[in-house]
């Protein structure tokens, strides 16, 4: 497989709205596994989020939606209630307009905006979205879309050893699982991810698999990001792709094996099932 030359930046995570605080109301295993970063409110008034940052640079993004009038043309729409893996974003180190060239085939044109944080301090970046209609709502997660900073990444994702010390020991994404209805979509979803992330894949059965790089590298963490696309493998996984064709979750991320914690066994941390927890996130130890 290439080196590949696209990073993974962050994963997007819908969960509840706290109705009190219109913040992320973060369920217990999500609290008790990872350290919270504050986040705040998206300036489109849309949505809220809170972090969890990682020591490879990547982060998971908690976020809830605050009103449902947004939902119908927002890019994350248009479904309230959705909790679960949502989106997946790149980023290389490119400009914003040097990348659109290269993806201009699957993805509209850059989107510059900003913020400004609690501290006063202005953050700025360009994104750029798959094409398609709202915002390429309907692939938001079998198609990545891509951040550039404009200021300092450190600006916009301050990490330090505090913030990404997690009680789970989790380093870094080592896994995401996009599932798709049949082997067309596989094929188009494979070529436009080949275009995006370098080569064709590793194949195995009904699946295929990239390799996104890490923003740092981290001891231990050998490797980046392995991308895996795949068909569903029973009745269970063919129900889940019946509304949008497709979907994402399963995110393993790696911790450091310890006593009690033997290297190659992982263990879920949000329940058995869609029905109690998010579409899957997993620890890894290595």
């Amino acid at each position: 497989m290439p080196t590949p030359t696209q990073s993974l930046d962050h994963l997007i995570l819908f969960v509840p709205v706290d109705t009190a605080t219109n913040l992320p109301n973060v369920p217990a295993y999500l609290k008790d596994n990872f350290t919270l970063t504050p986040g705040g409110f998206h300036a489109d008034g849309a949505t809220s989020n809170v972090l969890i940052l990682l020591a490879d640079g990547c982060y998971i993004e908690l976020a809830s939606f605050l009103d449902p009038k947004f939902l119908p043309t927002h890019w994350w729409g248009p479904d309230f209630n959705f909790a679960g893996w949502k989106d997946w974003c790149l980023t290389n180190a490119s400009t914003p307009e040097e990348n659109y060239d290269n993806v201009k085939e699957t993805h509209g044109e850059p989107v510059h905006g900003g913020r400004k944080r609690a501290d006063g301090v202005d953050v700025k970046w360009a994104v750029t979205f798959p094409k398609g209609e709202n915002g390429g709502q309907g692939v938001r997660g079998r198609i990545p879309f891509f951040c550039h900073d404009s200021t300092p990444r450190n600006v916009r994702v301050a990490i330090d050893d505090e913030k990404t010390t997690h009680p789970s020991g989790a380093l870094g994404v080592r896994q995401l699982t996009v599932i798709v209805k049949d082997q067309a979509l596989l094929d188009e979803t494979r070529r436009i991810n080949a275009a995006i992330l370098g080569g064709d894949g590793l194949e195995g059965k009904d699946e295929v698999s990239f390799q996104a790089k890490r923003v740092f590298e981290v001891e231990g963490l050998h490797g980046g990001a392995k991308i895996t696309l795949r068909l569903p493998k029973d009745n269970e996984e063919s129900k889940k792709v019946e509304k949008s064709g497709f979907w994402y979750g399963d995110v393993v991320l790696g911790a450091k094996a310890s006593s009690g914690k033997a290297a190659g066994t992982k263990e879920r941390l949000d329940g058995s099932g869609d029905e109690a927890g998010v579409r899957g996130i997993w620890i890894e130890y290595i």
